[in-house]
């Protein structure tokens, strides 16, 4: 998780931090909220493209107007900085079919695909939870 987000303050609100002027070159494989590293598949030289980890993510249009005009949907945010503007915020996308199963004693599991929706991990040792987390509660898998 970038901890020098441009984009989202510790306390959730949303940062004016001047951004490079208009025509700076920007590079495609950094993010312009943090300038680490995005994961864009399509701006890496991989040879598979593919789809984007970006594609799979509920990116809230507030974050994307927070970036300069120059860099919306031409560089990748991090996912780092997604989720730490949806933490901020206490997003969590509605749930729908195929996004949670029912266990036999009631409990409510859901599956990788919400976990990437909303951005984060919860800290909740949610069983798939595809961000890495510091501590998970016993009994995760």
């Amino acid at each position: 998780m970038p901890e020098n987000c441009k984009l989202v303050k510790t306390s959730g609100e949303v940062d004016a931090t001047p951004q490079p002027a208009a025509g700076v070159v920007r590079d495609p494989s950094r993010c312009p909220g943090c300038q680490g590293p995005n994961g864009c598949r399509l701006a890496s030289g991989a040879t598979y493209k593919g789809t984007c980890w970006c594609e799979r993510a509920d990116i809230p249009a507030e974050l994307i107007e927070q970036l300069p005009p120059e860099s919306r949907h031409r560089q990748c945010l991090c996912a780092g900085c997604v989720g730490d503007f949806q933490r901020a915020r206490g997003y969590r996308p509605v749930a729908g079919p195929g996004d949670y199963y029912i266990e036999a004693g009631g409990r409510w599991v859901f599956t990788e695909s919400y976990h990437r929706r909303r951005g984060y991990c919860c800290e909740s040792g949610c069983r798939h939870c595809p961000y890495e987390r510091s501590t998970a509660p016993l009994g995760s898998s």
